[in-house]
């Protein structure tokens, strides 16, 4: 259960300041690791990179309020995840979903809209304001209750958010916010920008600034959910008055690959207020829609929206006295909005969502959209901000959506801690857990001296602790028929434990970074850091590091609406390798020989080992300073020696050890995912050890279709240089074919291998001489493969028939020029 969050909470915005070089600088141990705890990372914003895709739930998220990718579109991201479920099904429940805000500005109804109208905007002149991509452990996103919360020792915590901006005005960016879950995206929006202006200049802009963060968790209990959090400031003169906060969502349930399978959906609110679960009661809110007939067990989730935090009062004078939906509508077809259709202006929006009435469940198949609304909030003044939590959820059918969603309730309302002790005042304690400050007047415990209790009267200057939330604990105790040793589920206020961190659960061990290497010829490489390894606990607090595991997942073909960034399906992933330490559990392998000393090829032994022990006597001498990088080497080698360097000092948090594994089970050509996670060990009451929780390959894989090494000028054999496969059917490209996206529309290919480890041009001709296609090749890193997907230099598909080709270089006469032939045959 949580306490719920005042009605406004002043800010305080600074000016912003370049990065140092110090901060610029990412976590990228070896050369090219990636994934794991680096600093967090800005990603574009209309690439389709955005995407949660660490958990079952996979969905696009926009800078702009939106979430989904407009299945369908014309936007360069629409072939993203839109609430897919299962990941890697290409079956979708979702066209877009959207933040609505309205409220009456100097009397006056206005609403600013995400979707369909995207009235939000970031400032696109600011190249600050995209999405950034962070993950618990993250430099700089220590929160509570670790001791290290303070990131940047300044006496305040987590006051830099995560934005490329210095908002706490100290020089550095980023250096002080909270990273939550496995999968954290952040971004800032406002709807009076020049863009939203100009380019709908008729919109009455309500002047608000939204800081939005959005969370997803890997373990097979938490990923079926993604957290969103809005941070609501209004940035205006006026005062915002009876304002509502609504999403809108266009919910198409169905595969990709079906004609219109957004026609036959449905549309519901499911409300139960109390669903009692082995982890504790919860209360549910929930607006879902579905695929009506379920299409034959393919389409059988019910994704849905929640309301889980906003402001309240008890009273509802300034606000609603309880968290939920107070309006609930859904629409088809195309019919005016006087007869039941979408509103199409402000008056419209805004008078449905203060309308507060819940319409009837939509269940004849058609395509619906739906709005759910919170509020009224009596006023908004100039600067104040509101917090808005929310989820999405997605379960098979009731029974799963209930069990989900629980899921999430759950993780939102996070764990009660002990922050502030028990000075001047005990806090904590016989269910008090809320910090009233005078001056005000308040029933301390409404439970333990019933309602007519006398109030207590708390003097300007001076705090009380009350029960706030009994009568729920009370409700919930009751109807889950729980006892007595078993209230601390639920129960708030207790063991001196006072303040409540959302969205904390106690999870595996985050994953390490890691990078794939396929230019040996024995088979894949695999290397990772040990991050794993540094990392408490997030709710513990217990360095709690047992083992890693190497998974690969195979015989994936890319159904429609996935793509590799997005990853496989649960279901291909098959354990490859797994190392533990040597503890009593598991195989007690041991970690030592599996290591890897990085930066072999690139330096010679003796002056890596004369940069290392120099960055050590700097950061000896310099302890608080970035040693900078030896003359000569590249970005990634300096951060690897640095790494390497911080780890022979015993620096815990910076240094770094690494692994590696190598794959000689794999096909070339053929596509393939690996993933390194990690696992930790459990602790019973009488602190004896057993195996814990392990991560999931979804939160940290690589897709690679491992290639032939490229050949070196002085063992060049022109005649190991061959096409594959030769000939080219459709059976026997049959094992690498993937579905076709616009990408690739053809989803074939023939593979040129053994290339020279040069600059150079592959050209393909017919037999009568007529140019076919030319293909530019770089070998000179060690990549000896191009693929082709038998498509003309005029777009068009090739036909039966045999095409020669020639390999030529662009400068190493030592590289003779191939001629070689092959077939085609449709």
């Amino acid at each position: 259960m949580s306490t719920r969050n005042p009605l406004c909470v002043a800010i305080l915005v600074l000016a912003t300041v370049a990065p140092s070089v110090s901060q610029a600088r990412l976590d990228k141990p070896d050369e090219g690791l990636t994934k794991g705890g680096g600093g967090p990372q800005r990603i574009l914003v209309l690439d389709g990179s955005n995407v949660h895709n660490v958990g079952e739930l996979q969905m696009h998220v926009g800078n702009w309020g939106a979430f989904g990718s407009y299945p369908g579109s014309a936007n360069p991201f629409s072939e993203q995840p839109s609430a897919q479920w299962p990941a890697g099904s290409g079956v979708e429940y979702l066209y877009v979903a959207g933040l609505w805000i309205g409220a009456l500005k100097a009397g006056v109804p206005a609403v600013t809209t995400s979707a369909y109208a995207a009235e939000f905007r970031p400032d696109q002149s600011d190249p600050l304001e995209i999405v950034y991509r962070t993950s618990e452990g993250a430099r700089g996103g220590s929160r509570a209750p670790a001791p290290t919360a303070d990131d940047d020792s300044d006496g305040l915590t987590d006051e830099d958010w995560l934005n490329g901006g210095d908002d706490d005005g100290d020089g550095r960016v980023d250096e002080d916010f909270a990273a939550i879950s496995k999968q954290m995206f952040a971004s800032e929006y406002t709807d009076y920008g020049t863009a939203s202006i100009q380019i709908y200049p008729n919109h009455n802009p309500l002047n608000l600034h939204v800081r939005q963060e959005s969370y997803q968790w890997e373990e097979d209990r938490f990923d079926d959910f993604i957290g969103a959090v809005f941070y609501i400031t209004n940035r205006g003169n006026d005062v915002l008055e009876d304002m509502y906060i609504g999403f809108f969502a266009d919910g198409d349930a169905g595969s990709r690959d079906v004609d219109n399978y957004f026609e036959d959906d449905g549309a519901a609110l499911y409300r139960n207020p109390v669903v009692c679960t082995d982890l504790g009661p919860v209360s549910l809110d929930v607006a879902f829609c579905y695929d009506v007939d379920g299409d034959e067990g393919q389409t059988d989730g019910y994704f849905g929206i929640m309301f889980l935090d906003h402001p309240i009062d008890p009273t509802g004078e300034n606000g609603p006295n309880r968290v939920g939906i107070t309006t609930y509508a859904n629409f088809s077809g195309s019919a005016s909005y006087e007869d039941g259709g979408d509103p199409t202006n402000d008056f419209e929006r805004y008078e449905l969502m203060a309308s507060e009435t819940i319409e009837r469940d939509a269940t004849i198949g058609r395509d619906y959209r739906m709005l759910m609304v919170g509020g009224p909030f009596k006023q908004i003044p100039p600067d104040c901000t509101m917090k808005v939590q929310t989820c999405f959820v997605i379960g098979a059918r009731t029974e799963g959506l209930e069990i989900n969603g629980s899921a999430a309730v759950l993780t939102f309302e996070g764990a009660w801690f002990d922050q502030v002790g028990d000075f001047p005042k005990p806090s904590g304690y016989g269910g008090r857990e809320t910090r009233v400050d005078g001056p005000a007047t308040v029933q301390v415990d409404t439970c333990a001296g019933g309602p007519t209790q006398p109030p207590t009267v708390v003097a300007r200057g001076d705090f009380i602790y009350i029960n706030n939330d009994c009568g729920q604990e009370r409700t919930f105790k009751e109807a889950c028929a729980i006892s007595d040793e078993d209230s601390s589920k639920f129960m708030t206020g207790i063991g001196g434990a006072e303040t409540q961190i959302f969205w904390i659960v106690g999870t595996a061990p985050p994953p390490p970074n890691m990078r794939i290497d396929d230019t040996a010829k024995d088979g894949v490489a695999i290397y990772w850091d040990n991050f794993s390894e540094t990392q408490p606990d997030v709710k513990s607090l217990a360095f709690d590091f047992e083992g890693y595991r190497v998974f690969r997942a195979d015989n994936w073909n890319r159904p429609p609406g996935t793509n590799a960034a997005n990853g496989p399906p649960a279901e291909l992933w098959k354990l490859l390798f797994q190392a533990d330490i040597v503890d009593g559990l598991g195989d007690d392998t041991g970690l030592n020989q599996y290591r890897y000393e990085p930066l072999t090829k690139i330096l010679p032994a003796s002056r890596k080992r004369d940069m290392i022990e120099t960055m050590k006597q700097y950061m000896t001498e310099f302890p608080n300073s970035t040693p900078p990088c030896p003359q000569g080497v590249s970005e990634e080698v300096c951060d690897t020696l640095f790494h390497m360097a911080a780890s022979e000092l015993g620096d815990l948090e910076n240094g770094r050890q690494y692994y590696r594994y190598i794959d000689r089970s794999i096909h070339r050509g053929r596509p393939y995912f690996y993933a390194v996670t990690a696992g930790d060990y459990a602790l019973d009451s009488n602190s004896r050890r057993s195996l814990g929780k392990i991560g999931d390959p979804a939160s940290n894989f690589v897709f690679i279709e491992p290639g032939s090494p490229s050949q070196k000028d002085y063992a060049y054999d022109e005649e190991e240089v061959y096409v594959v496969p030769n000939p080219a059917t459709t059976e026997s490209m049959a094992p690498w074919t993937l579905s076709p996206n616009n990408d690739d529309p053809t989803g074939i290919k023939v593979e040129f291998r053994n290339l020279p480890a040069d600059e150079g041009t592959i050209r393909i001709y017919t037999l009568a001489g007529d140019l076919v296609e030319e293909l530019p090749f770089d070998g000179r890193h060690g990549q000896g493969t191009i693929k082709w997907d038998l498509v003309s230099r005029n777009g068009q598909d090739v036909t039966s028939g045999v095409y020669l080709f020639s390999i030529e270089t662009d400068t190493n006469e030592a590289y003779k020029r191939k001629i070689g032939k092959f077939v085609v045959i449709r």
